[in-house]
């Protein structure tokens, strides 16, 4: 049984996580690094930050899953400019997560099997994507889209308070966990 795409988005976009590996809270050191961003558009910065460490974040596997119903999902995601089209033929296999981020908590530099659905519950997420070194801020109430298959990013709390993001990964092969650490771009 095939779902319609207008079907199977919204319900996608309902789940929420993100997660590094099943059950199992994630930290790790790192040396402090600097990225300068390129262009501003909303939610970007043109401003330099410092990346913080790695670690200081914690991953709560909620469920793993796979739908029964054969789905196709396509997300058209426009970045500043630009739109990139991400398809999935066969995103079955969810992983949804919750993922809290103490004040100047980061996650590796990185990328996901599939798509990553991402709602930012409190506090503010900052991303920046290998691509264009850009600084984007989500303040609570916000989410994205990544686009994971290979578009490597951060994702860090540059805030005061801590940030709490629940995300659904989609397309996460049975057994591997839905963040793939990738080498340290030249941002």
């Amino acid at each position: 049984m095939r779902v319609p795409q207008f079907v199977a988005i919204p319900l996608l976009a309902t789940m929420a996580v993100a997660a590094c590996k099943d059950g199992a809270p994630t930290s790790s050191a790192s040396s402090s690094r600097a990225s300068a961003a390129k262009h501003s558009s909303a939610g970007a910065s043109t401003a330099t930050v410092t990346i913080p460490p790695t670690g200081g974040f914690s991953s709560q596997v909620l469920s793993r899953s796979r739908f029964l119903d054969d789905i196709d999902v396509k997300f058209r995601i426009k970045l500043d400019r630009a739109t990139t089209v991400v398809h999935v033929s066969d995103p079955s296999d969810v992983v949804m997560a919750k993922v809290t981020f103490q004040p100047g908590g980061a996650l590796p530099w990185h990328t996901h099997p599939g798509p990553a659905i991402v709602s930012v519950a409190t506090g503010e997420l900052t991303i920046i994507h290998a691509e264009d070194c850009v600084v984007r801020r989500y303040p609570a109430g916000t989410g994205l889209v990544d686009p994971g298959q290979g578009e490597v990013h951060i994702g860090f709390n540059a805030s005061a308070v801590e940030t709490v993001v629940y995300v659904t990964y989609l397309d996460v092969p049975p057994g591997q966990g839905p963040l793939v650490p990738a080498p340290e771009p030249d941002c």
